[in-house]
């Protein structure tokens, strides 16, 4: 992970610094000093600049390195000029209060995922993740980049006045569907238990008669201890053992429907950044960018690692079963057709989503290559 990150960071560093030229050479950011009659120029001292950065899982857990790791490579690539300092979860504030912290300007930033923002709209989830949607995490990171993705995201923030700069700044492949004590395949296993789901899907599977609980990721584990809920889903196999899942659960469902790849941002008090000279406000872009391919293609060696890690333990991986997931599918588009309505932020999220999706789908057909068969062989 550190060899490709390196990699990755080296790149970005090479344009920043032509960023950093450019934008030195017409600033005039040298002055010519008063007792000099040589006229020679003395460069101005470089304002240093201090955030503080939050993120959304505890310490140690594999998210707080990801976020650690971007707000390392920011300071390193301004040469000390923006300087982050990083916070776990709920160091400063809790993991809920983030949006309104970052507005506010309690915290400089956050990196979190738009999950937490569902008190904001119960459509922010979706630039996070969408339920049967962007199975391949390119495809997200393409909607992002070039299918208007990013701009909607910040145009919801502007609307909604959060007062915040948003920028992709992670992405990783489909999240497990629920850790139980029980195996669950099909939609009747859901049944007569309650689960932990995050919003949007949460809200799907509560209009169709599953008990759902809103739990923040920091207590699920905790709360499946005691009994409190009976199932729980929160991220990605790597994850979600460094959470401990595998201490309180004997099995674990697959595939995440509900999230079938999701992001991560970093949300900055917006005037922090537009406080912000351009050169540093690019070192920010380019860091979030090598961020999203580190995650991206350092995931899934981690998860494959901890599936084995969790067969080795004696929990069991199911998947659920061709029928249960044509149901969801069902029961998410029906969400869609009575809840995405005309001036909704919802409605602009899924119109854009399946516009893209339509756009490249055909193509993305002829992509498709089945691996080698010794691919399979121990």
């Amino acid at each position: 992970m550190k060899k490709v990150f390196s990699a990755i960071l080296a790149l970005t560093l090479v344009l920043t610094c032509l960023v950093g030229c450019a934008n030195n050479a017409g600033s005039g950011g040298s002055v010519t000093g008063s007792g000099d009659s040589s006229g020679s120029t003395v460069a101005a001292p470089a304002e240093k600049i201090t955030w503080k950065v939050q993120g959304y899982t505890a310490a140690g857990t594999l998210y707080d390195t990801y976020g650690k790791q971007l707000a390392d490579s920011i300071t390193e690539m301004s040469g000390g000029r923006l300087t982050i300092e990083w916070y776990a979860a709920d160091s400063i504030v809790t993991v809920a209060e983030g949006p309104a912290a970052v507005r506010d300007g309690i915290l400089d930033a956050v990196f979190d995922y738009t999950g937490v923002w569902s008190n904001v709209d119960e459509a922010f989830p979706l630039f996070c993740s969408s339920p049967g949607l962007f199975a391949d995490p390119l495809d997200m990171v393409g909607w992002m980049y070039e299918g208007g993705g990013q701009d909607l995201w910040q145009k919801a923030m502007d609307d909604f006045n959060m007062n915040c700069h948003t920028i992709l700044a992670g992405t990783h492949d489909m999240e497990d569907w629920m850790w139980s004590n029980k195996p669950i395949v099909e939609i009747d296993d859901m049944r007569g238990i309650t689960t932990r789901m995050m919003p949007v899907m949460g809200n799907i599977l509560s209009e169709n008669g599953i008990n759902v609980a809103f739990i923040s990721g920091t207590e699920i584990v905790a709360n499946m201890e005691r009994g409190v809920i009976d199932a729980g889903e929160y991220s990605i196999p790597a994850l979600d053992q460094t959470f401990g899942f595998q201490d309180v659960a004997k099995y674990v469902a697959r595939p995440g429907f509900h999230q079938p790849c999701a992001t991560q941002q970093l949300a900055i008090n917006k005037d922090k950044w537009n406080a912000l000279p351009d050169d540093l406000k690019a070192i920010v872009e380019y860091a979030c960018q090598a961020n999203v391919l580190n995650m991206m293609t350092n995931v899934t060696s981690l998860n494959v690692d901890s599936l084995d890690y969790f067969e080795s333990l004696g929990i069991t991986v199911t998947q659920l079963s061709d029928d249960a997931i044509k149901t969801l599918q069902e029961w998410t588009d029906a969400y869609y057709a009575k809840h995405a309505i005309e001036g909704t932020l919802m409605k602009e999220i899924i119109d854009s989503q399946n516009a893209y999706i339509k756009k490249i789908a055909a193509y993305k057909d002829t992509l498709e290559m089945p691996y080698p068969a010794w691919a399979y062989e121990d």
